[in-house]
């Protein structure tokens, strides 16, 4: 569904639009000021039961808004969902671009990214769950257009980031290939690392689950994920590998910025 526009996704976006124009700011600031309100007690509910369980009458409860109020801002428990993870994706933006700017080789940054401690990468004590939900194109189909726009919309950004830093390393010559290769290669890497992870996560969560084993909250230098994600790297015609060496520097570069 990404990158997909509709209609009625325009309309919707196009509606709003409008409406913030004719609204007075103070007008704007109270309506933010209610939605900050109600997904702030829409985490608390969730924290509280469960991104199965919660339910509406809770977070309208929890915020002291009727129900009317409530669905001025989300119209379902899927929207709910999607305008929670619109912010995990805007929280881990932030972070993604404070790792992808240490000194260090653009290599070391990107699988710097995966040795960040996993509670950092979210506002939400649920939010490697919540990500892992919203992959499900039934959930999202169910989400009001303009939620599902501003989510993808930040989903597409993420990923765009990691692909300018390809770029950034093949017009820098840190990354050997050709220009007229060069977009394919990077599209290339970005989807290898991508799947390589998100299927990392996938596998861990289930073996995790067989158990009822919690979590694991952080990926050392010599764990599986970020081996293969060496060895991948290293398969790329880069000026310098990435060594064992500067995974290590990457890992203190993390810890002083406490991040690990």
């Amino acid at each position: 569904m990404t990158g997909r526009g509709s209609n009625n996704i325009r309309t919707s976006v196009e509606l709003t639009s409008k409406l913030a124009f004719f609204m007075h700011p103070a007008s704007l600031s109270i309506y933010q000021e209610q939605e900050d309100l109600i997904l702030q007690s829409a985490a608390k509910c969730i924290e509280a039961s469960s991104l199965l369980d919660f339910t509406m009458a809770a977070i309208s409860s929890e915020a002291g808004l009727s129900m009317g109020s409530i669905y001025k801002h989300i119209q379902s428990k899927e929207d709910v969902l999607v305008a929670l993870g619109y912010r995990s994706h805007i929280h881990f933006e932030k972070l993604a671009r404070t790792v992808l700017a240490l000194p260090l080789p653009i290599t070391a940054r990107i699988v710097a990214v995966q040795l960040v401690d996993a509670q950092h990468n979210s506002p939400y004590s649920f939010g490697s769950q919540l990500i892992a939900l919203l992959g499900n194109e039934a959930i999202l189909r169910r989400a009001s257009p303009g939620w599902l726009e501003k989510y993808l919309t930040r989903d597409i950004a993420v990923e765009r980031l990691f692909q300018h830093q390809l770029l950034e390393a093949a017009n820098s010559g840190e990354l050997n290939i050709e220009a007229a290769n060069r977009e394919l290669l990077v599209n290339e890497i970005t989807t290898a690392i991508w799947s390589l992870c998100v299927g990392h996560t996938q596998v861990t969560r289930q073996r995790n689950v067989r158990t009822l084993v919690a979590e694991t909250l952080r990926l050392e230098t010599n764990s599986t994920i970020v081996r293969a994600l060496q060895r991948l790297m290293n398969t790329y015609p880069w000026r310098a590998p990435l060594t064992d060496e500067l995974l290590e520097l990457s890992s203190r570069m993390l810890t002083e910025h406490g991040l690990r």
